[in-house]
């Protein structure tokens, strides 16, 4: 069985990863009182470069699992959350 690594529950934005990697999931959870958008970056370091996944909340107590089948990410991962006002999102990325 493979294994791999979090970046363990993130509710701001945050580097995951510098360096090549794969993504295997992302699991989230709506915290905040307004839409609330999650990106995965192909990036070591700011909220550019090939976006992998986005998830938009709207709806308190939204909760999803993506299973992204170990995409690669050439550059790291980055994760963006963009809450507007309110508190936003718990988001882990796990990657190997």
């Amino acid at each position: 069985m493979p294994t791999c690594r979090s970046s363990g529950i993130q509710s701001s934005s945050a580097i995951v990863h510098s360096g090549r990697c794969k993504l295997i999931s992302i699991h989230a959870q709506f915290t905040g009182s307004a839409t609330t958008t999650i990106r995965v970056f192909d990036n070591a370091s700011a909220a550019s470069g090939t976006e992998l996944a986005r998830i938009v909340f709207e709806n308190p107590s939204e909760r999803v699992e993506y299973d992204m089948h170990g995409v690669i990410a050439h550059n790291g991962l980055y994760l963006d959350i963009s809450t507007g006002s309110g508190t936003g999102a718990a988001v882990s990325v796990e990657f190997a």
